[in-house]
Parts: structure tokens; C-alpha cells; sequence
């Protein structure tokens, strides 16, 4: 892995949400759409920057005020904490 770099890993749940909601947003896109897809851990993982994990985050934190769907509210809690996972290293 590049120095400064970190895995952050999601669901096809997750995507499929982050692929919509980042369609205006080609950074974050690109974050999303170049992660790969591993069967044997069941999720998409992509290597990022903190760079790209802090965009992110704050995105998902964006998203969260704007939203009142309960179930979105989960996927994005459980999005900010995979992102607080990785920008944390484990």
C-alpha cells in the first residue's frame, strides 16, 4: 500500500447509495467507482487518501443533516463509522 494510504471498505448497499449521491461530485465519485469488489470479505474496498477519507466523511455528515429516512440514517451512520475505522488505520 502507497504511504499515506488507507483501505476503506463498504457494501453493495452502500455503493449503489454512494454512486447516486456522488454522481455531481467527480472526486468522490471516483473514490467510490474505483474501488474493487472482494468475495471473500464481501465488500468493495478501495485505497484512498486521508485526503480523500476527510472529503468523504464530511460529505456523509452533510448527507445525514439533510436526511430524515431512518434507513439512511443507518447506512450513513455505518458509513461514517467505516470511514472513522480507516482514517484511524485499523
Amino acid at each position: 500500500m502507497a504511504r499515506g494510504k488507507r483501505l476503506w471498505g463498504f457494501d453493495d448497499e452502500a455503493r449503489a447509495f454512494l454512486i447516486e449521491a456522488t454522481a455531481g461530485i467527480p472526486s468522490l465519485l471516483a473514490v467510490v467507482t474505483r474501488a474493487e469488489r472482494r468475495a471473500n470479505v464481501g465488500m468493495w474496498i478501495v485505497q484512498v487518501s486521508m485526503e480523500e477519507l476527510d472529503e468523504m466523511y464530511s460529505f456523509g455528515e452533510a448527507l445525514m443533516d439533510a436526511t430524515r429516512s431512518r434507513r439512511r440514517l443507518e447506512l450513513l451512520e455505518g458509513m461514517l463509522a467505516s470511514l472513522g475505522t480507516s482514517m484511524d488505520g485499523f
